[in-house]
């Protein structure tokens, strides 16, 4: 691959194709700037907020960034670079700004809702009720994917030789001896991710409560970021691969460690951990992605990047199709974020759409925040290209095809292949970046777990209130939306009459409770990572996750042909995520089939299998629920003089 000219032709396709089609769209749809937004009409100083554009940027972008559009890319590559690169150029411009545009516009339209309201207003209660089964059943295995890719990446080591680390050097720690000596690279994220958290709350009570200036916060969590690394070299956290307490792995105790963490943080108010993690994890994303740039244009230029003949091939169909399967839809379904992602739509029609001053707002944060985190990925692709050679990024990423009998560890290959990178463009240790790229991924791993556990509370606590015919309680200082309630950004919209003045029964109140929420989101989220491992819980996460832009884009759609407005450019993108999502849930209904193997043993997953089952009926009674209000919007518009 060359480097530079790949670059630059990917960055201008982005900004040239991004700019022309977003306000296409923008024209399409009647952008109105001088229209009065929620920001505005609801002003509340808390939720409601008008907030300068560049300001909500950084949030969403914080927000829908995570570790999604790095992994993804990641495992796709055993395709080869090519059609991972084209997907997500392609996929980026036409789909996924568009759906994130969408989702934003119709949640600013609608009053400051979420996509769940919308569905309700749009299909009635059954749908909406469905909608948010389905957004559960989602979350839960984006959870249980990210958590075990986190534990992953914190029991990390790499053979000392690939590091190319002097036998005598002390800074990072070595176990084994001879050829096994490997180096605790893991160690060195558990430390920076344990002390982050710590301080976590401090930052928030600084700069969420005491309004500190941000500036000053900002180099607080900087330091924070360089304390947290230095003190991860020095003491590392490792805990061992094998067996430490009866048949957990030191794998299995960071999972209940991180679960730990997570239903604690769910339940208490937003700034405590959410809100100040994602700051301070937002500074490593940017610096990160920053260098990223930099190695990249800097190893181009210089021309040293992996030799053709090591390197990742454009294309490798027999790789891609024994690992992940047939390449449609395996390609498309590994590829979610950095190409389309629906959990984009739960971010926009979050915090995102209250905070928007105007309706060209929308459109800049909406759309140009997706061609970003497009960007990421195609410097991530670019980044594996130039900086790992294909015998090593099997090894990591996908050992089976070398029958190796060890676990895929896709955050390994990423760390590796940016520590060679930084190592040809700027004479730096492989350690170093390596490293680098491991405390990038970790900390955003964790901060999605943050947020997807904390959204699952939200909206499990929204099925009670539609079964128990219940009010959101009122909102509690500390907390959006309340301590234990539903947050603005979630609101239900519209609340049954019946609900008005009636007590709650024990049931309610039990149920209804944030520790009982966030507990039944955790254990969802155990159960389904202690199921399978990282590429299967991928591979059905990432369909729910495409399934999810399908139905929002189509929900869109509907929604414009209802406003009098084509919604064409957003069916089309629909039809094809739909098409390419059924199809990967047929291929993974026989995939986790349980049934017995040639050799006798049992095969397939029942959990995942089950997952599959609920996801399929979900998704035909949504489909059959939009077919006729589409139907019935067009008999309307029909007989209306």
């Amino acid at each position: 691959m060359a480097v530079l000219p790949v670059m630059i032709i990917a960055s201008a396709f982005l900004g040239l194709a991004g700019l022309l089609y977003s306000r296409f769209l923008a024209r399409r749809w009647g952008e109105d700037p001088a229209r009065r937004t929620p920001a505005e009409t609801k002003r509340d100083g808390r939720d409601y907020l008008p907030t300068p554009t560049p300001v909500v940027f950084a949030h969403h972008f914080a927000s829908i960034a995570g570790a999604g559009p790095i992994i993804g890319p990641v495992i796709a590559l055993c395709f080869g670079w090519a059609p991972a690169l084209l997907w997500v150029l392609l996929g980026g411009v036409f789909i996924g700004g568009v759906h994130d545009y969408l989702a934003a516009f119709m949640a600013v339209r609608e009053g400051g809702q979420s996509v769940a309201t919308v569905a309700r207003r749009t299909l009635g209660t059954g749908p909406f009720v469905a909608m948010v089964l389905f957004l559960i059943v989602s979350l839960a295995l984006v959870c249980a994917t990210f958590l075990n890719l986190s534990a992953t990446a914190l029991t990390s080591m790499v053979p000392q030789a690939r590091l190319a680390l002097d036998p005598a050097q002390t800074l990072f720690r070595v176990v084994g001896e001879g050829e096994a000596r490997k180096v605790v690279i893991g160690g060195i994220a558990s430390t920076s991710v344990i002390l982050i958290t710590a301080v976590a709350p401090l930052v928030g009570w600084l700069y969420i409560r005491k309004g500190v200036s941000v500036w000053v916060c900002s180099l607080l969590a900087l330091g924070i970021c360089a304390a947290s690394i230095a003190a991860g070299v020095l003491r590392p956290v490792a805990l061992s691969e094998s067996a430490v307490l009866g048949r957990l792995t030191g794998t299995d105790l960071w999972r209940l460690i991180l679960a730990a963490y997570v239903l604690l943080a769910a339940g208490v108010p937003v700034w405590i951990f959410l809100q100040s993690r994602d700051f301070i994890n937002v500074h490593i994303l940017y610096a990160g992605l920053a260098g990223l740039v930099a190695t990249l244009l800097v190893a181009g230029f210089r021309g040293n990047v992996v030799g053709a003949a090591e390197a990742i091939p454009a294309l490798d169909m027999t790789a891609g199709t024994r690992m992940l399967g047939a390449f449609w839809p395996a390609l498309f379904i590994t590829i979610a974020c950095g190409a389309v992602s629906g959990f984009h739509s739960l971010c926009a029609g979050g915090t995102t759409c209250k905070q928007l001053r105007n309706e060209t707002a929308v459109r800049r944060v909406g759309y140009w925040a997706m061609i970003l985190e497009t960007f990421l990925a195609v410097c991530v692709i670019v980044v594996l290209v130039a900086g790992i050679r294909q015998d090593n990024y099997l090894r990591d990423v996908h050992p089976a095809l070398l029958g190796l009998d060890a676990r895929s560890n896709p955050i390994l290959g990423f760390a590796m292949a940016v520590g060679n990178a930084v190592n040809r463009a700027f004479g730096a240790p492989v350690a170093a970046g390596a490293l680098g790229g491991m405390i990038l991924l970790e900390g955003f791993l964790v901060t999605t777990l943050d947020t997807a556990v904390r959204l699952m509370r939200y909206l499990l606590e929204e099925v009670w209130h539609v079964v128990f015919g219940t009010a959101p309680p009122e909102q509690e200082e500390g907390e959006v939306g309340g301590a234990c309630g539903i947050p603005a950004s979630l609101e239900v919209g519209d609340v049954p009459a019946k609900a008005a003045g009636r007590p709650r029964s024990p049931a309610a109140r039990i149920f209804e409770h944030c520790w009982v929420n966030s507990l039944i989101a955790v254990a969802l989220t155990l159960w389904f990572a202690f199921s399978s491992g990282i590429l299967s819980l991928w591979s059905l996460f990432a369909t729910a996750n495409q399934l999810l832009a399908a139905f929002v884009l189509l929900l869109g759609a509907l929604w414009l042909l209802r406003r009098g407005r084509n919604g064409l450019a957003a069916v089309v993108p629909a039809l094809f995520m739909l098409a390419t999502t059924v199809a990967s849930l047929f291929s993974l209904l026989g995939k986790f089939m349980p049934r017995a193997a040639a050799d006798g043993k049992a095969a397939g997953n029942a959990t995942l299998f089950g997952a599959v089952i609920v996801l399929m009926a979900l998704t035909l009674y949504l489909l059959i629920s939009g077919i006729r209000a589409a139907l019935g919007s067009r008999r309307r518009a029909a007989i209306t003089p």
